[in-house]
């Protein structure tokens, strides 16, 4: 390729091709403008990212499709750096994430609104999540026809089904739709997987789309900083097959790098807290100083209990059965291949005072070493419970004005005394379902945290020991009223002080959904393309919830 021929002026610049960038490329290049959209990754053609069950490769530490950033030591983890996965390739992290299908509350949205995201309501974010969506299940509250394809796994496991039953042996209610009028209880989990292929947001809306010559992607692009004149940004500036380019917006840059991306172009840029960039000699073009901070994650610990029943998803690890299970899905796109690994869950209340369920579970009917790597030789599960609404709040920060040095993430994990009050519970309650008669077949041994392990401090020295991120990082860019200094976002996610700039990503949240936040992320995207095409807002719908 010759760079002097190469186009370097669009409409569009679209920085990060994921969950959010993918949707923006499809919707805005189908609006009749010149879009480019810029990664970092690679292509996700591969079958690892089109397999369900090739996760557990892009899980591996040397994955080329994977970010793999890690947190500061976490002061109240034992000092843990605790893995951060984030996706590297098309499609970003929905092209390596568990493909659990998940909304949230609506009461979640109601309070984005409240923190000033205004028109970022659960009525109005309704419409945009049917949007998105072709679920199997058939409701006023789903969508039918949309780019991202959801379905359940009806025929369950043993394992799967002995977790249900379980629940309502506690007292639970069976939820039909988590996603519909009523979150709380046992319920069977949707995927983002149709006819055996994960739908990520490359799948669903860049490679279905028709080719209109209007989109143009430059994968293996690092993406060095925005182009920031008089408050005003231009395009970016890359490093793209062995050159540096500036490429040249004509309407507007938007950043869709995700929770550490984005904040991190916005300081490379001059854009961010202003003491915070003298520290590294970066020009401070405008002073935001929420830039970075408002990190919020979900966290889990982990129940696992060993069985000496061959029923779980370890069996599938043996030689003849890897063989078969490629064969059949190579072939035909099914069998155990072609379906996620988390078919069922909970959703929960810590206390009688909570309004919705702040308490999730997420079933694994495989027994795991660690480091999530399933166990060839041993059989079992594992519940992951923890908080939906953690208290704790984290930031990150730049190492350096270099964009290819490590960032400093710090999360600040269970900093907050109702943050243990909310996991102690959570662990209370999974212990409480894996001592159900439904389970009482299949019980060899408590593996985690040990049938001893019962006592307050006990518990909370598990905790320390044993709490992951559930890998949903959210809000370090958020949206937010004018009154509010730590905002860096209009609610049209436009950024403070800068012109024909915004960042459209999981970091635009204010907070966290109360659930696995792809859904979110994919839906937040696609309400932002009709604000950015000027197109008349789909109706809101305020159809009903259960909340207490």
């Amino acid at each position: 390729m010759v760079f002097a021929k190469v186009k370097t002026h669009y409409d569009y610049i679209i920085a990060g091709a994921g969950s959010a960038g993918c949707v923006l490329a499809r919707r805005l290049s189908d609006a009749g403008h010149q879009v480019l959209l810029l990664e970092m990754g690679g292509t996700d053609k591969s079958w690892v990212i089109q397999m369900p069950a090739g996760l557990r490769s892009v899980f591996k530490p040397t994955s080329k499709y994977n970010w793999w950033f890690h947190t500061q030591p976490q002061k109240h983890l034992n000092n843990r750096k605790i893995q951060q996965p984030r996706g590297r390739v098309l499609g970003g992290s929905s092209s390596i994430n568990g493909m659990t299908w998940l909304r949230g509350h609506a009461l979640d949205y109601d309070r984005w609104h409240q923190e000033g995201a205004e028109g970022w309501n659960w009525a109005s974010c309704l419409p945009y999540f049917k949007k998105i969506e072709s679920s199997t299940l058939s409701s006023e509250y789903r969508g039918l026809d949309g780019p991202i394809g959801v379905q359940r796994q009806e025929q369950l496991s043993p394992l799967n089904a002995a977790f249900l039953e379980a629940g309502q042996q506690a007292g639970w209610q069976l939820t039909d739709d988590v996603n519909g009028y009523q979150q709380e209880g046992v319920s069977r989990f949707e995927m983002s997987v149709k006819n055996g292929i994960r739908n990520s947001t490359a799948f669903g809306y860049l490679h279905r789309r028709t080719k209109t010559g209007n989109l143009t992607i430059w994968t293996s692009c690092q993406i060095l900083k925005v182009n920031v004149e008089d408050s005003t940004a231009s395009g970016c500036q890359v490093f793209y097959k062995g050159k540096v380019l500036d490429v040249f917006a004509g309407k507007e840059t938007l950043l869709c790098t995700g929770v550490f991306g984005s904040p991190q172009l916005l300081m490379l840029s001059g854009i961010g807290p202003a003491k915070q960039l003298a520290e590294h000699s970066i020009q401070c073009k405008v002073d935001l100083p929420g830039v970075g901070e408002n990190l919020q994650d979900h966290v889990e610990c982990h129940i696992q209990i060993e069985t000496k029943q061959p029923i779980s998803l370890n069996r599938e690890l043996q030689p003849h059965r890897m063989l078969w299970a490629g064969m059949q899905w190579f072939g035909f796109k099914k069998g155990v291949a072609a379906v996620n690994q988390c078919h069922v869950g909970a959703f929960l209340n810590s206390s009688a005072q909570t309004p919705h369920p702040d308490i999730q579970f997420h079933f694994f009917p495989v027994f795991f070493d660690k480091d999530w790597i399933p166990v060839p030789t041993t059989y079992g599960y594992r519940i992951g419970v923890g908080p939906m609404r953690p208290t704790s709040r984290g930031s990150v920060r730049l190492a350096s004005n270099k964009v290819t040095d490590p960032l400093h993430i710090d999360p600040n994990y269970m900093s907050t005394a109702e943050d243990f009050r909310v996991m102690r519970e959570a662990v209370s309650l999974g212990l409480e379902i894996a001592s159900q008669p439904a389970f009482a077949p299949f019980h060899y041994r408590e593996d985690t945290p040990g049938f001893q392990i019962r006592s307050t401090k006990q518990i909370d020295d598990f905790i320390r020991d044993d709490a992951a991120s559930a890998y949903h990082p959210c809000g370090t860019c958020k949206m937010g009223s004018e009154n509010d200094d730590m905002a860096v976002l209009d609610s049209e996610l436009r950024v403070r002080g800068v012109k024909n700039l915004r960042v459209i990503d999981a970091s635009s949240m204010p907070s966290l959904p109360s659930a696995n936040i792809n859904a979110a992320t994919i839906m937040l995207a696609e309400k932002a393309s009709d604000i950015l095409l000027g197109n008349t807002p789909l109706a809101p719908q305020p159809l009903g919830f259960l909340s207490r």
